[in-house]
């Protein structure tokens, strides 16, 4: 089966969507496929395409047995406006129309992650070019999660993301969800659609290798009789990572407790000023992204690891990859938030993988802090039991077999409606 990947974002890139979908790409030529992605210039989350990109619009790599296709695209500032996001969506969209084509090999089936919402017109052009199906992977419901973090409002822009929504799900062939809310709105808005479940995993072999726990600590300072709770990730407006801060502020150094951030993104720079703003907290470290092969062993080194969220509904359906990251490392999840997420780390039928403290509530998250320092050998259960979970459901492999499975049913049900036309 030949596959092509159509997204805005892709490594060299860090996230969540370029970690999940370059993963299934390198999985599916491993199972005999062929696969090519088609994405833009890398550029997030800074504000400019990475150095070593610069110039090469419309141009074709490899990345490892995976075909990669670039074009190029407007780069928005780093704090931006919804209309220069708008406009980073829109020209990728155009780029896509203009120049994809003529940079892609012959395919059989493209997959196509949205948001952004608006490649949707794009990719359903590509794909009737291109002569395959065209299944669309919703990781995040859009306009629904625009109008739920302030970004939309009532009026023509909001009613015109609407339909956009709607047609994107009467044109495609088929349609996956990262999560079960979003497969439910699926169902409810495209019933006659076949739909799959694709959630976020973890890649087990990546966690399986040995750390040497006491030199990873040793190497960012911290002390081995520490409590060690840190945050990997994006330092984006949807985490609310001034939770973590303000959490600190309930802490004292007897606590023997040290909240460590990892990363970089909009809001780094106001964490940095919220961190040098009243008395000093010598227990707060924030460090710059890491390289995605260190991370393993620095997920092991900590003791827990946070998964914060804003409090806005449409976080009820999160589940956010780092959560599967900390607890493939054997390590309690702190979870700030509600919802699908919430209910994952809680495991009702089952031994729980962490704490949930409601997401926005500084104090309730250094009380759950205070709690697993004081209890070793619970916080440890907790870890043991979250690696078992992600090791019987959530691993990658087994994950990009399904996936694997559902576009050789979309390919062979599209194969045979066009016999039967003909």
């Amino acid at each position: 089966m030949r596959v092509t990947l159509l997204t805005q974002y892709y490594p060299p890139e860090a996230g969540a969507p370029q970690r999940r979908l370059s993963d299934l790409a390198l999985r599916l030529t491993k199972r005999g496929h062929r696969v090519q992605v088609l994405t833009g210039l890398p550029n997030y989350p800074g504000d400019h395409v990475f150095t070593e990109y610069a110039n090469r619009e419309n141009t074709v790599e490899q990345q490892g047995d995976v075909r990669v296709a670039r074009v190029g695209l407007y780069v928005p500032p780093l704090k931006k406006t919804i209309l220069q996001r708008l406009r980073c969506y829109f020209s990728f969209a155009w780029s896509v129309v203009r120049s994809g084509r003529k940079l892609l090999e012959p395919t059989d089936v493209v997959l196509m992650e949205s948001p952004p919402l608006t490649l949707a017109p794009a990719g359903v052009m590509l794909a009737r070019a291109l002569k395959a199906p065209l299944v669309c992977n919703i990781s995040d419901l859009w306009p629904q999660s625009a109008v739920e973090m302030g970004m939309l409002r009532p009026g023509p822009m909001l009613r015109a993301a609407q339909w956009l929504e709607r047609w994107t799900y009467r044109r495609a062939a088929a349609l996956s969800g990262q999560t079960q809310g979003i497969c439910v709105h699926l169902r409810e808005h495209a019933p006659d659609k076949p739909i799959h479940f694709f959630p976020n995993g973890v890649d087990l072999e990546a966690y399986g290798l040995p750390v040497n726990v006491e030199e990873v600590r040793r190497r960012f300072g911290w002390r081995h009789d520490e409590f060690v709770a840190g945050y990997t990730g994006l330092f984006g407006h949807a985490q609310a990572l001034w939770q973590l801060l303000e959490a600190a502020r309930h802490l004292r150094a007897e606590d023997r407790i040290r909240i460590v951030l990892f990363g970089d993104g909009p809001c780094r720079e106001d964490l940095e000023a919220q961190l040098d703003v009243g008395q000093p907290m010598p227990w707060v470290s924030l460090y710059p992204a890491q390289r995605a092969e260190e991370m393993p062993a620095i997920q092991v080194a900590l003791n827990a690891g946070i998964v914060p969220l804003a409090n806005q509904p449409v976080f009820a359906g999160a589940r956010p990859s780092k959560m599967f990251e900390i607890m493939a490392a054997g390590r309690a999840v702190v979870f700030c938030g509600r919802g699908e997420g919430a209910r994952l780390v809680e495991n009702g039928s089952g031994a729980s993988a962490g704490v949930v403290v409601p997401p926005e509530e500084p104090a309730e998250l250094a009380r759950a802090l205070k709690a697993l320092s004081a209890d070793p050998e619970a916080c440890h259960a907790m870890g043991a039991a979250g690696r078992l979970r992600v090791t019987r459901d959530f691993d990658r492999n087994r994950i990009a077999a399904d996936v694997e499975d559902f576009l050789v049913s979309v390919v062979k049900s599209s194969s045979h409606r066009r016999a039967r036309r003909a």
